[in-house]
Parts: C-alpha cells; structure tokens; sequence
C-alpha cells in the first residue's frame, strides 16, 4: 500500500457538533509521481514513489503492490479520499533535542544541590565490579534524544477537504511545523 506524504502545517482547534473544543493537527498533501517499478528476488513487485515536499532534494520510498498497473510509470499518484471519523496511521520523525544528560533524558533526580556535595547531575554508578567489568546494554545513559521515526497508529481523521488536500487530524503528530509525515 502506498503512503502520502504530508507536510505539518500545525495545530487548531475545531468543536464537535457537540460543542465540545477538539486539539487537531493540520496536515497538507505533498505532490508525488510514480518513478519506476522494481521486481524483487521473491517475485513481489515494488512501485518506487517521489514526492515533491518544496527542497531542492526529492523524497523517494517504495512500497510493495499487489497490483502494478494501477501504479503507472511517469504517473501522478491519485489524492486519496479520506472519511471523516476513520482512523489512520501517521508516521514522523520527533523533534531533535540534541545531546541531553541523564536528568533530561531519562528523569533521573540527581543528587544534592549544595553542602560540598559533588554529585549534581552524574548518572551514577553504570556498571559492576570485576565481573562482567563492562557496562550493561541499554543502559540510560546520556546521548541523543529524539529524532527517531514515531508511528501514530489510530489517528481520527476530523476533516479531509480534497480540493485544497488539507487533512487535519485529531491529537498531535509527531515532527515539528514543516516536517514531513506520512499518512
């Protein structure tokens, strides 16, 4: 099944029917045209797929298909057709944070902030003694915090307008204003 890529526009707030205030993500259609088709060794068929997201580099995935002729070559990909209240899964990259420490990455408390003490924002102790003599794996350590691939897996659709192919979707959605997503 081929993905959408979306650019976030970002947050508002529409009210129900009810009259009730909902926070919604507002996601615009990139346009996207089919490259090439790939056979694969196992004998699936593999529709290579650009999207135009506005930088001079262009966004290429592929996706398997069951069905290689309704994906031309050289094609624009159709704009899908969403129903309201039908959830979707939206697919981004968080926000980066950069290199964090202990504190701010995991929540660790830390020790005292005065009296000569010289243990403030430290992990601690990280490993044991002579045996195994190593630090254990997946240890909460410093390090990069964020920009990993973060999948949104039944998000409500709340509006869809297929002639300007704005979505915008209920609750947030991973990435910063501007990022791509996919849908």
């Amino acid at each position: 099944m081929v993905r959408y890529a979306f650019v976030k526009l970002g947050m508002t707030s529409v009210f129900t029917d009810a009259g009730e205030a909902k926070g919604v993500t507002v996601l615009k259609l990139q346009p996207a045209k089919v490259l090439r088709h790939e056979k694969l060794k196992d004998g699936r068929t593999l529709a290579v797929v650009e999207y135009d997201v506005g930088n001079r580099k262009k966004l290429v995935r592929g996706y398997v298909v069951a069905n290689s002729a309704e994906y031309e070559v050289g094609s624009a990909l159709k704009a899908p057709n969403f129903e309201i209240g039908k959830t979707v899964k939206v697919t981004g990259f968080s926000k980066g944070r950069g290199f964090q420490d202990v504190i701010t990455r995991h929540g660790f408390s830390g020790g005292p902030a005065a009296h000569g003490s010289r243990f403030h924002r430290a992990p601690g102790s990280i490993g044991m003694r002579t045996q195994p003599g190593r630090t254990p794996k997946g240890r909460k350590l410093p390090g990069q915090d964020g920009n990993v691939q973060v999948s949104i897996k039944s998000a409500r659709v709340a509006s869809w307008s297929a002639e300007e192919a704005i979505i915008a979707v209920v609750g947030g959605v991973p990435g910063a204003s501007g990022r791509v997503v996919f849908v």
